[in-house]
């Protein structure tokens, strides 16, 4: 067997069914491997590396699966960096494969035609970089990538493979059977016996999740454990789609949180946190209420995430994969206090539909109809948050994808390719009319395979996030975010009509959902916001957390302060 085939069939028995990328000289040995066996694997030609390497993530982050994309030499690779990060900020778990030219001299400051040090360069921004320059390499090495990428905090991972080494014989039967590192882990026991006399002795105690639930696969035990012991959750925003239909999941916190769930923060005594990073400000103003008064218990896989210090923590390294069994099968008794639930009930219940906007029901109106296997997949910007919020006041379960940690505007459309092969459902895909531009050029990918992608622009006219951040940094002086200084959009239906789309368009006057939501084709939505709408609510620094501005009403909040 040959590398470039061997290295194929490692892919199959992991179980990818899909790569990305665009074909390169250096890298032809390994693509035909792949169209060798195109009836166990499909390979993706896109129309861009960066698109090729999000479509790997969104494949990944859909299916919980290896993503895989390609990319030949230099300019190639260079083009994927910045999905590369967006994996390894999300903890996404993507292999990487490039090839280089055989080369035995380092000191020069580069001996090939598009070469340069990959692994130098990535070895910062993946779980595992490195070269495999001998067939001796290729099995230790394919094989550490595959674990580095899928257990424990997952990641990527890349590899650059000599390019001559693709046509050599490999015999696998030389090799020792590889043998993964085996992480340790605080006890299980411990853990039980701590959150149950945490429990006991709190009075409002909360779950705060967040992606490592289900980067371990355990959404279900999650819901089991909560709604047996009758305790309130709450969320990360990025992780709003795990328990978003249980009645005892009461929405996102942050600074453009959901109203009750920052209210139920700064009411709580306890914190139990399911892989959720903690990542607010131990010293800010708005959450040293909440910071000072209530007991955290942190769960993590990763001990790297305790370097970040939080008063009145107790950590846990430990695998949601290994103790959420064991939660389920724990006997807990009646433990939740039913008057702690009811305050999280009223809260909800007051401030469920305080700030939907038109943009907010424009997207849930969608939402409503749209089947519950189909998948979300967000943009960055003001068209994040909206969903967010339509999701919320929609109270669907489908599956949402984000670039979360890193943000990298334009990740929706190649994304939205990669979560569909992975999952075969249709795709509602929601974008700026800023961010579809960057990778635009992947409409024709979906319109040449006319896989079933529903492309929503929610289009301000605006570069709307900057614009408000121009207007109270800088008393509404506008540079390059409005249309009077400097930014433009384009004719979207004219767009449309280019890759043979069909187009509808939503105003706050004209609702065409019943037209398009059904259609099994791709097609172009455009919901038209005035530029001037602005995120709402937001969290104005200094206030505390549940003060969200566009303010309450000073009795009803002081009320509901006082639950």
């Amino acid at each position: 067997m040959k590398v470039a085939d061997y290295i194929v069939d490692f892919l199959i028995k992991k179980g990818v069914t899909d790569v990305f990328g665009i074909p390169g000289e250096i890298i032809l040995d390994f693509l035909d491997a792949l169209n060798q066996r195109k009836d166990e694997i499909s390979t993706h030609l896109n129309y861009h590396e960066q698109a090729s390497a999000f479509a790997a993530c969104g494949y990944a982050q859909a299916s919980n699966k290896l993503g895989v994309a390609y990319a030949t030499k230099g300019p190639g690779l260079t083009n994927m960096i910045t999905p590369i990060v967006d994996a390894f900020c999300d903890s996404t778990p993507v292999l990487f494969i490039s090839a280089h030219a055989k080369s035995g001299i380092t000191s020069m400051r580069f001996e090939n035609n598009q070469e340069i040090d990959t692994v130098y360069m990535l070895s910062k921004i993946t779980k595992y970089a490195t070269r495999i320059t001998s067939v001796e390499d290729v099995y230790y090495k394919l094989e550490h990538a595959y674990n580095q990428a899928v257990f424990g905090r997952k990641g990527p991972v890349f590899i650059d493979i000599q390019a001559d080494i693709f046509k050599l014989d490999i015999n696998i039967n030389i090799f020792e059977s590889y043998q993964p590192k085996k992480q340790t882990f605080d006890s299980a026991k411990d853990i039980i016996r701590c959150l149950k006399k945490s429990i006991i002795e709190t009075k409002r105690p909360i779950l705060l999740i967040g992606d490592g639930v289900r980067q371990s696969g355990t959404e279900q035990y999650l819901r089991d454990f909560a709604e047996s012991i009758k305790i309130p959750v709450i969320s990360s925003r990025f992780s709003q789609d795990i328990m978003n239909d249980s009645e005892y999941y009461y929405g996102f916190i942050g600074s453009h949180g959901t109203r009750y769930s920052n209210f139920i923060l700064s009411k709580c005594d306890l914190v139990i946190s399911l892989g959720n990073r903690l990542s607010y400000n131990a010293n800010s103003q708005s959450f040293a209420n909440f910071i000072n008064k209530a007991k955290i218990i942190r769960i993590d896989i990763d001990t790297n995430e305790f370097i970040r210090a939080q008063p009145n923590t107790i950590n846990y390294h430990m695998d949601l994969k290994i103790l959420m069994p064991l939660l389920t099968q724990e006997n807990w008794g009646n433990i939740i206090n039913e008057e702690w639930k009811n305050v999280c009930d009223t809260l909800k219940k007051t401030l469920y539909g305080f700030d939907v906007q038109y943009p907010v029901n424009a997207i849930s109106s969608i939402l409503k109809n749209a089947d519950s296997d189909w998948i979300c997949v967000s943009d960055v910007g003001n068209n994040e948050f909206w969903l967010s919020y339509a999701y919320a006041f929609a109270t669907k379960h489908n599956r949402i994808l984000f670039s979360k940690s890193f943000g990298a505007l334009g990740c929706s459309l190649p994304k939205a390719i990669g979560a569909y092969y992975s999952m075969k459902r249709k795709v509602l895909c929601f974008s700026g009319d800023q961010g579809l531009q960057m990778n635009l050029q992947e409409l024709q990918y979906i319109s040449n395979e006319k896989i079933p992608i529903t492309i929503i622009i929610i289009n301000n006219l605006s570069s709307g996030m900057i614009r408000s951040k121009q207007k109270s940094k800088f008393n509404s002086r506008f540079f390059h975010t409005t249309l009077d200084s400097g930014y433009s959009v384009p004719d979207f239906q004219a767009m449309a009509k280019v890759f043979s789309m069909p187009y509808f368009v939503i105003t706050n006057k004209n609702n065409t959902i019943d037209k398009f939501v059904d259609l099994q084709s791709p097609c172009i939505v455009e919901i038209i916001i005035d530029d001037k709408t602005d995120i709402i609510p937001r969290l104005p620094k200094g206030c505390l957390c549940q003060d969200f501005e566009p303010f309450l009403d000073r009795d009803i909040f002081d009320y509901l302060n006082k639950l």
